[in-house]
Order: structure tokens, then C-alpha cells, then sequence
């Protein structure tokens, strides 16, 4: 198993060309450095940036993940916390939820959300081979050192993987060698399906997963 040392973390995105060339071909690519606000309290890993993402320089750029849809919604939670909430049952939820949802369409946007809201951005895997975007094609892996970055950053108080892919590596990585030294994270730690388009469940099914990250947010759906 091949850990590389956490790259020096960064509150901006990586510049896009470096990453850019190899996105998309068998050639080995890299991931960003982690994203890190200057309160960070969860930390969200993924797999490996997409090829999108890779093109773009930030994390979760594909049209199509709800990444982004579930921090605009959360940052409108944080700006108006006496809004009634959202009822992910009723027929209209996915419009309803729209309503409650800050557009962040540019990297600014979306990193300023990240800072407001304290939460930090990473992935399980440093690089690996990867023709696509995929993670079934992910292979020839390298690791990111996650335990040495949550050592780092003793605010971060929850840990979350965004997928099964991510999990599963996570267990790889760095969960099951730390039980096996009976010891164990820092934080406590969160499995929450994958915001992928390759992900099919509804928007207001996905969200109801993802309001668990609330309490370690400091944000609640309603307050009276």
C-alpha cells in the first residue's frame, strides 16, 4: 500500500493547467491539494477528481453532481436559519428545495461557500491510472495520508466519504490499519452516498442523507 504525504492545503483552487493534459488519457493523474478553510469542522473526501473536474480545477465540476446543489441549500440554511423547512416527502420537494438553494456556479462562489459553511475538501486517492472518469477504472493507486492531514486540522470534528468507491478505499487505507493497531480517527466518521450522476437515487432522498452533516455544521432545517 503507497501513502504520499498531504499536499500543502490551500482555501483557492489549484490552477486548472497543470492537471488539464493528462485528465483524460491512461497516462497516471493527480489529484488536487486538499481544501482546507481557515475553521474547517468536516471533511469531505471523495474518490479522485473527474475528468471535468481535472479540466476545471476544483472539485465536483460535472453539471450533473448534486455536490454543489446540497452546499448551495446548506449555505441558504446558515443565511436564513428562520426559514421553514423543506418536507423531502411532498411531491414537490425537488422544486421546494430549489427554492432553498444558493446558485454557486463559479469556483469563487463555491469556495466562498466552503469557507462560510467550514467545510474542507479532499480525496482518499493522491493519483492513481484512470482512463475516464470512472472509479471502476481506477487502478495503480497511490493514497492520500488522511489521518496525517485530520492531525493537522484538530477542528475538523467530522469525517465524511461522498460514495461507496471513497468508503471503501477509506476502509483500505487508513481504517483498517488503524484497527488493526487498535487505535482509531481522530473525529468521528461518516459514509453518505455519492452526489455522482452515475448515482441515481432523487435529489430530496440524497439530501435527506446529507442533513446528518448539520449538527458538526452548526445548522439546523428550522429554528423557532
Amino acid at each position: 500500500m503507497r501513502f504520499v504525504k498531504t499536499p500543502k492545503a490551500s482555501s483557492t483552487a489549484p490552477a486548472p493547467a497543470e492537471h488539464t493534459a493528462r485528465a483524460a488519457s491512461t497516462e497516471r493523474i493527480v489529484g488536487f491539494a486538499p481544501f482546507i478553510p481557515p475553521q474547517p469542522r468536516v471533511l469531505i473526501l471523495g474518490s479522485m477528481p473527474s475528468v471535468k473536474s481535472l479540466e476545471q480545477g476544483f472539485y465536483y465540476a460535472h453539471p450533473r453532481n448534486r455536490f454543489f446543489r446540497i452546499i448551495g441549500h446548506f449555505l441558504f440554511l446558515q443565511r436564513h436559519p428562520q426559514c421553514p423547512p423543506v418536507d423531502l416527502d411532498s411531491p414537490q420537494a425537488s422544486e421546494l428545495i430549489a427554492e432553498q438553494t444558493i446558485a454557486l456556479l463559479t469556483v469563487a462562489a463555491r469556495q466562498e461557500a466552503l469557507n462560510s459553511l467550514g467545510i474542507a475538501l479532499y480525496d482518499v486517492i493522491y493519483s492513481c491510472v484512470r482512463p475516464g472518469s470512472l472509479d471502476s477504472n481506477i487502478r495503480d493507486v497511490e493514497y492520500s495520508d488522511i489521518l496525517g492531514l485530520l492531525q493537522e486540522q484538530p477542528h475538523i470534528k467530522l469525517l465524511v466519504t461522498n460514495g461507496s468507491f471513497a468508503a471503501q478505499a477509506l476502509q483500505r487505507s487508513t481504517l483498517r490499519p488503524l484497527q488493526k493497531q487498535a487505535a482509531s480517527l481522530p473525529c468521528s466518521y461518516l459514509s453518505l452516498p455519492s452526489t455522482s450522476p452515475a448515482n441515481t437515487i432523487k435529489l430530496p432522498v440524497l439530501l435527506r442523507s446529507y442533513y446528518q452533516l448539520l449538527p458538526a455544521l452548526g445548522l439546523s432545517r428550522a429554528k423557532s
